[in-house]
């Protein structure tokens, strides 16, 4: 693989700005035939979304070298599946919701903290990659957390369905509705206008980077909770926020999910190639395609866990709300919350120099 590039120049193209391409094209099916929603809902789970959690477990618990240098990490990490369990158990023991209810909360903000964590993460190799100037991978960095961050808090507030939810009025005060548009409308501006300004007072520097925060991660996200949000629920009489909002979910899921099965490519490949080990890891960074067929194979599995909770509309036999439902639906976020945490411990370039070489960046080979 040449270097400069996360994968490949290819490699690349297809995994971290392909897949925004991909996603807007998903988009757009959605809002054109509403009713494809729930069969690609589906397919993302098993192609995209169940993969990318599968292979942060094949990248750790599966290495034989990551569990003898990080076992304790690996053991202490599966915690992360109590939380939930507590807030169901106390839940069931009551009949008070604020448990689970506090849970599903810090769940909402801990994975979009994720997917913005993720996203400068790979705008972060991008400027190594271009030799970006300090002042402005600064100035990125910023812009890409407040801009995810303010239109993250827009949607939130103000999508009458996640107003209806929240327990408020489906529809928000004059002044208020007229704020959001306004703050829409400056956060609108301000990312044309931020493009506009790199790359005028960086002239000459490599654009990937800039390219990828402006589309990949910015413009797309923008889009999925923007342009297809607002025609959400697609899903008739959604009894969640995750059936009002599942076009998004699968928009903004596909540019995170095949980001990072890109990311677990490339270093598995760098690691392994050459290599004569015969675990199953090595393995798997040799042949990337079985790997995927592995992961996609496994997460079968992951769909069952789905439609045990009752996200899917057609397998929902039973209320939400229910004791068995509810116990999946904390053990599905459990999981999350495991990918997280581990996620934000085991890609810590400047303190490994393998993983600098896996990512391209440098270091011992």
């Amino acid at each position: 693989m040449k270097a400069g590039w996360i994968g490949g120049r290819r490699f690349d193209l297809v995994f971290f700005f392909g897949s925004a391409l991909l996603a807007a094209l998903v988009g757009a099916f959605a809002l054109a035939v509403p009713g494809a929603v729930v069969p690609l809902f589906v397919a993302f789970l098993v192609l995209v979304d169940g993969p990318h959690l599968v292979a942060t477990w094949a990248r750790t618990y599966l290495d034989p070298d990551f569990r003898a240098r990080r076992g304790r990490l690996l053991a202490l990490s599966l915690a992360w599946l109590l939380p939930g369990l507590a807030a169901w158990s106390v839940t069931r023991a009551t009949g008070l919701r604020a448990p689970i209810d506090l849970f599903l909360l810090a769940a909402a903000l801990w994975s979009f903290h994720h997917n913005v964590r993720q996203s400068y993460g790979v705008l972060a190799i991008y400027q190594h990659h271009a030799r970006t100037a300090l002042p402005a991978r600064k100035t990125d960095r910023l812009f890409l957390h407040g801009a995810l961050w303010l239109a993250f808090g827009l949607f939130s507030f103000g999508h009458p369905q996640n107003r209806v939810f929240l327990g408020l009025p489906a529809e928000p005060p004059r002044l208020l509705a007229t704020l959001g548009l306004v703050l829409l409308g400056l956060l609108l501006v301000a990312t044309v206008g931020y493009g506009v300004y790199r790359r005028t007072r960086f002239r000459g520097e490599d654009e990937r980077p800039l390219l990828y925060l402006l589309g990949p991660t910015l413009g797309l996200q923008l889009f999925a909770l923007f342009v297809v949000g607002s025609f959400e629920p697609l899903v008739p009489r959604p009894a969640d926020p995750e059936q009002a909002f599942m076009a998004s979910t699968v928009v903004g899921g596909t540019v995170h999910g095949v980001n990072y099965l890109g990311i677990i490519a490339a270093v598995s490949r760098r690691r392994f190639e050459g290599s004569d080990a015969r675990t199953l890891v090595a393995s798997f960074g040799r042949r990337p395609l079985v790997a995927y067929a592995a992961f996609v194979l496994v997460s079968l599995g992951y769909l069952a866990l789905n439609a045990a909770r009752g996200v899917l509309p057609s397998l929902a036999p039973v209320s939400r709300e229910a004791a068995l439902p509810e116990l999946f639906l904390v053990l599905y976020w459990g999981l999350f919350f495991h990918h997280y945490y581990i996620d934000q411990k085991i890609w810590h370039v400047r303190d490994d120099q393998t993983l600098r070489f896996e990512l391209g960046l440098g270091g011992v080979s």
